[in-house]
């Protein structure tokens, strides 16, 4: 069904000013080789400008009054398609000025158009700007965020902002529920849905309701670590001479990271030379913040065991997987991820006496209310030792 060629044209600013905006498709002069003629956009809004569309019509079936082909064939049928899908484009683009009472530019039409920033659907709308800040933010980030908007096209093919409401963050939270994600990771989630919320606001879009009345919750979740007795099997088996190479290289970037509280995304930023040298200067991915580290011997020890750690490299995931296997192996029964060895830093480093504020300063956090935490698990693992005596008799 084509959509009216006027629909939305006139859209009216804040001051009750008129601003036209007129689309038109016609055809190029030129005709390529096979006799046909590209299809342009002309907008028109103070201003006029030709935008190609990469589509090709044959002149004479041309009908510029319908700015459609003829269909003669299913070529000229899928042609007509695709054009229809560009007028639905224009059309998402119209709607979104007026819901939001914009005044429409003929540069920032243009800037829309070519973007495709669909800003009736959230799910284009955090896919697009996902991309752009894609250059801007670290690997580990991207996926995350990524993996979200995943869940959420599973969750819904698509979602208008018009849908947005406290309706539509119950039932994702129990989709998100239904799949198997902790509480934890749903709060995170929904953390991060409506940070992109909070972009299409900036941009003009307005919702059916407060976001502020929608609350993320905690997404810490109990930190879980390794005991000295389970670093100290997992350390033997990477030395020992039965544990496959995939495993080692798995291991050893895990067990680095127990031994300097390092995060994944800062141990995949270390070069293999400089670790060497037992001493180096980096800057960290999450804070941005710059630190001197000087390895401790087992920690050069492991660098120095697997010639392959640091220049060959797994994603998160993989890591996380192959750790998992090995510590099951080992009969070490604990739900683990790369984030785990930060912990087993944190808590390992209490339990040998180091001082909180020392701590603080190798973990690079920002407040030491952050770093107490490993107090307490410290004086959990403590206390846990206690209950050796129920095996007494």
């Amino acid at each position: 069904m084509l959509i009216k060629k006027d629909l939305f044209d006139t859209i009216v600013d804040t001051n009750n000013i008129f601003v036209t905006i007129k689309t038109t498709f016609i055809l190029h002069n030129y005709r390529n080789s096979h006799g046909k003629c590209q299809i342009m956009l002309r907008v028109s809004c103070n201003g006029t400008e030709r935008i190609p569309l990469s589509l090709y019509a044959d002149p004479k079936l041309w009908n510029a009054e319908k700015e459609i082909v003829k269909e003669v064939s299913s070529e000229e049928a899928d042609l007509n398609l695709l054009i229809n899908r560009e007028k639905t484009k224009i059309n998402e683009i119209k709607i979104f000025y007026k819901l939001s009472r914009r005044t429409p530019t003929l540069k920032n039409f243009v800037r829309d158009f070519k973007n495709d920033m669909s800003f009736g659907n959230f799910i284009k709308f955090f896919g697009h700007v996902l991309q752009e800040r894609k250059p801007t933010i670290d690997n580990s980030t991207y996926a995350k965020e990524k993996t979200i908007l995943n869940k959420l096209k599973a969750f819904r093919s698509s979602i208008l902002f018009t849908e947005i409401d406290e309706r539509f963050f119950f039932d994702l939270r129990n989709h998100l529920a239904k799949i198997g994600n902790a509480k934890t990771t749903r709060n995170g989630n929904i953390k991060i849905i409506k940070k992109y919320i909070r972009y299409a606001v900036k941009f003009g879009v307005k919702l059916n309701m407060d976001l502020d009345d929608i609350k993320s919750g905690p997404t810490a979740g109990d930190k879980i670590y390794l005991n000295q007795h389970e670093v100290e099997l997992l350390y033997k088996y990477y030395f020992s001479d039965f544990i496959s190479s995939n495993r080692k290289l798995a291991v050893g970037y895990f067990l680095f990271s127990c031994f300097t509280g390092l995060r994944f995304s800062d141990v995949q930023n270390q070069k293999r030379d400089k670790l060497q040298r037992g001493y180096f200067h980096f800057t960290h991915v999450k804070t941005k913040k710059t630190q001197n580290m000087q390895l401790n011997n087992k920690a050069l020890a492991i660098v120095d065991h697997c010639p392959e750690l640091f220049t060959r490299h797994y994603s998160n995931n993989h890591t996380r997987n192959l750790v998992q296997e090995t510590c099951r192996f080992l009969e070490i029964d604990k739900k683990m991820d790369y984030h785990t060895s930060r912990h087993t830093f944190g808590t390992n480093c209490i339990l040998m006496g180091i001082t909180v504020v020392k701590l603080k300063i190798l973990m690079n956090h920002s407040d030491l209310k952050e770093t107490q935490t490993y107090v307490h698990l410290a004086e959990l693992e403590k206390n846990a030792k206690a209950d050796l005596l129920d095996n007494m008799f």
